[in-house]
């Protein structure tokens, strides 16, 4: 009995250790500064915790017992985006090639951005041109440098009457509301045609031909 007891209490008190050493490792890393890293200094074997350098910036010398780590400004055609501890900053991207365009240029702190130009998307390795929505269609949406123009047909109601790549369908003209009679009703590629009204109008041939409005014919 004295010796399942005896082993049962260095069972527990060997968990209790392992927890303990666990715990104690687990919140040692996790209570790192984002602003720090860690490094192993050579001649001591100690695991220090070291600044990290600004963006723009890299490590040059780490930090020591008794120095702090020193920063170098990123070469030319390089860079770093965010504070750091890498020992060289990233070389940007290669200049754009045609069709691309640059969007943003290669800086100490950012990497060169190329895109394909205004009116087209990508496809691939190649920048194509957005289509056009044709009439009675309009832009439901329109493109962007990584997808083409969404077009939907004209509802009832709208018109489209040219080719284009931005114009959504419109409102056909509401003649009534302009105090005008509709002539012909619109469709989805023309809008409505509206004319004044013809009462208390005569046309210059009827005036002509009637005597009782001073026409040609009249008695004299």
């Amino acid at each position: 009995m004295s010796i399942t007891w005896t082993l049962t209490l260095l069972y527990t008190l060997l968990c209790d250790v392992l927890v303990q050493a666990l715990t104690s490792s687990s919140g040692t890393e996790g209570s790192l500064s984002p602003r720090h890293y860690h490094h192993v200094d050579p001649a001591t074997g100690s695991k220090l915790v070291c600044d990290k350098c600004p963006a723009g910036t890299y490590v040059s010398s780490h930090c020591t017992n008794s120095t702090v780590r020193e920063c170098t400004e990123c070469p030319g055609g390089t860079f770093t985006r965010g504070e750091n501890g890498v020992q060289q900053c990233h070389r940007c991207r290669s200049r754009c090639q045609a069709p691309l365009v640059e969007k943003s240029p290669c800086t100490a702190t950012t990497d060169r951005t190329c895109v394909c130009p205004p009116g087209t998307s990508a496809e691939h390795v190649d920048c194509l041109q957005h289509p056009l929505c044709l009439p009675g269609w309009g832009v439901r949406k329109q493109g962007s440098k990584l997808e083409d123009v969404r077009c939907r047909r004209c509802p009832r109601g709208t018109f489209s009457n040219v080719p284009s790549r931005v114009l959504r369908c419109r409102t056909h003209t509401d003649c009534q509301a302009l105090g005008k009679l509709l002539l012909l009703d619109g469709t989805d590629k023309t809008d409505s045609v509206c004319g004044t009204s013809s009462l208390g109008l005569v046309s210059s041939s009827s005036r002509s031909s009637d005597p009782a409005l001073g026409g040609k014919n009249a008695q004299r």
